[in-house]
């Protein structure tokens, strides 16, 4: 059997590790095993993974006297996921019954309205904040229909998602807070070496605080911030301290996000408003906007929520466990706050509106929109990153869709929005 995991070192050898003093403790995967699993999450695309079957790389606790090396074998083949009476997916593999976490309206919600859309390619993450509950694994390519992993893969640049990153780090130099004011020349989304030259501060005649800079976006004000508030190194310790550069550990495997913060000015402006330095996944950017609600504690993602043997003992059950700290309380609440824009008043606010009106009046959302051009695959990546509602939160939801010149197709919001319908029932 091709042994995924040697070849997915290669494939994420981009990703530079660079040892950081952590915030919180992380859970370490002491054994990683692959199985050919098919819930939509199946292997990853051609140049990552043989293609067929799903990916299963456990380091599960066993409750019996079964070591957990057993439960999982790396040729161990399963079918298609199987919908039980009790509303729970299971699948039978030798013997034991695997039951999964998933929602079953809100992963037939992802699913269907990414193979409807008839999206390029495409992947829904929803979890639930407090547990790291997996929800919703959905993936879709009207593309390459053979696809798989593309919720576990990291090729995918962050693109404007890092500004929650960034406004993050800002907020804990102390400098700046909420409704700080910033000027910026032009355009806000046209970032050039001049508008953040502090001798261009004559041509600035445009001002807007933080929380109106994240929710519409604005590359200047968010390339500023990282060079005059930030600075490379601060930058680098909290793209640590949300994940970046290191594995996440899960029942699946995960590319890891990589995150390069470079020294040079512009450079950093350019990381810092999301042009160039970062890639993600979309596992990663769910727990992004997940810790965030969860008073910054990251949470390991589950997907298996128990494993029992041909006599129906449970010799394996699923549990939260936290994954890391990214920002204390205090930060989490601004930055809450500050998210809250995007979905008000920013750059999702026109898709909140049109299509979730009862959503939009009646649920609090935060979140935070992000649109680059990518190569791998090809397209333009539209992100959605969110949670609700503001005050203790259910779901968060990350949505990208990679799109190829159709300009009526959907976005990572409008993707994310109709997971977040379905779970309020709206």
């Amino acid at each position: 059997m091709f042994n995924f995991l040697n070849r997915f070192k290669v494939e994420s050898a981009h990703a530079k590790k660079e040892p950081r003093v952590r915030k919180g403790l992380w859970v370490l995967s002491t054994s990683i095993v692959v199985a050919l699993v098919a819930l939509g999450i199946v292997a990853l695309r051609p140049g990552l993974a043989t293609g067929g079957g799903a990916i299963l790389g456990l380091d599960l606790m066993s409750h019996e006297e079964e070591p957990k090396n057993n439960l999982f074998v790396a040729e161990m083949q399963v079918p298609e996921p199987i919908l039980g009476p009790d509303g729970k997916y299971f699948q039978i593999v030798n013997g034991k019954k695997y039951t999964f976490t998933l929602d079953p309206e809100l992963q037939a919600e992802a699913q269907s309205v990414l193979k409807k859309n008839k999206v390029p390619y495409g992947a829904i993450v929803a979890v639930e904040p407090s547990t790291g509950k997996v929800l919703a694994f959905a993936e879709y390519s009207h593309k390459e229909p053979s696809i798989r992993g593309l919720a576990q893969r990291a090729t995918y640049p962050a693109a404007s998602l890092i500004k929650v990153v960034t406004a993050a780090a800002a907020l804990e130099t102390g400098k700046v807070c909420e409704t700080s004011p910033f000027s910026y020349e032009g355009s806000p989304y046209v970032l050039t070496k001049r508008k953040i030259d502090p001798q261009n501060r004559r041509r600035e005649r445009n001002v807007v605080t933080l929380g109106e800079a994240l929710g519409q976006s604005n590359n200047v004000v968010f390339g500023k911030l990282g060079v005059y508030c930030v600075g490379p190194e601060k930058m680098r310790q909290t793209t640590a301290d949300f994940g970046f550069n290191r594995d996440i550990p899960f029942e699946f495997p995960v590319q890891p996000s990589s995150s390069v913060v470079p020294e040079e000015t512009f450079d950093l402006a350019q990381t810092t408003a999301g042009f160039i330095g970062t890639k993600i996944s979309p596992v990663h950017a769910a727990l992004i906007a997940a810790a965030v609600s969860n008073n910054g504690v990251m949470m390991r993602p589950w997907m298996v929520e128990s494993v029992t043997d041909e006599n129906g003992s449970v010799i394996y059950s699923g549990s939260p466990e936290s994954l890391l700290t990214a920002i204390t309380p205090k930060i989490a609440d601004e930055l809450t706050s500050i998210m809250r824009n995007t979905v008000t008043q920013g750059t999702s606010s026109k898709i909140f509106k049109r299509h979730a009106k009862k959503l939009f009046e009646n649920v609090a959302v935060s979140g935070k929109t992000g649109s680059l051009t990518g190569d791998d695959p090809p397209g333009k990546y539209e992100w959605f990153i969110g949670f609700a509602p503001e005050k203790n939160p259910q779901i968060a939801v990350a949505g990208l869709t990679i799109n190829q010149g159709n300009p009526r197709q959907i976005h990572g919001a409008y993707a994310a929005m109709t997971v977040f319908k379905k779970h309020f029932g709206m």
